[in-house]
């Protein structure tokens, strides 16, 4: 069996998605800057998402909003460690329950190419969700795409790392199997 076929096996042991409004959120930092390193990988996602399924986003006060049949996808304008406010303003405006809402974000734990997919749980040293999880509880589901880790644990080193430019094949790949993962979940 394929290796993304156990995850997403996986995936529905552990979490059946509740009916509703479901509501994908990018984690990244606003900015040029920003833009494509591996730090802004969540976001990425969701531009690739949106263009896969001819999703229009559009620039409001909050970030870029997108919709199509029972998703609301969103990236957040707002640095990636103060993104909380702007997703409980988001979910709570459309009354999306915690447990319907996907984050994207970078994961030094996985390998570059690979997703993987967890619901609930500590914020496991992340700022960004961190800040979520001060807003709002912990039962979203977080769909971790990797980007590798440096051979340090030196927080410059991996500053430095995160903050570099993201793999363009091995990104392809995960956001391919993250949105097969977000397809099976949300049943778009």
């Amino acid at each position: 069996m394929s290796y993304l076929l156990l995850k997403i096996r996986y995936a529905f042991s552990v979490q059946r998605v509740p009916n509703g409004t479901h509501l994908i959120v990018g984690l990244g930092n606003p900015g040029n800057i920003y833009e494509n390193t591996r730090h802004n990988a969540g976001q990425q996602f969701v531009k690739h998402l949106a263009k896969e399924f001819g999703i229009k986003m559009s620039d409001g006060s909050n970030g870029s909003i997108g919709s199509f049949q029972h998703i609301i996808v969103f990236n957040p304008l707002s640095f990636m460690n103060s993104s909380g406010h702007a997703i409980k303003k988001i979910a709570d405006k459309a009354n999306i329950q915690t447990s319907n809402i996907i984050i994207v974000h970078d994961d030094l734990e996985n390998l570059p190419g690979r997703c993987k997919i967890k619901q609930g749980g500590s914020a496991e040293g992340h700022n960004g969700l961190k800040s979520i999880i001060q807003y709002m509880d912990d039962k979203f589901i977080r769909l971790k795409i990797g980007i590798g880790r440096p051979n340090s644990k030196d927080p410059a080193i991996v500053s430095d790392y995160v903050m570099s430019k993201l793999d363009y094949e091995p990104s392809q790949q995960a956001f391919k199997q993250g949105i097969m993962l977000a397809r099976q979940l949300f049943k778009f």
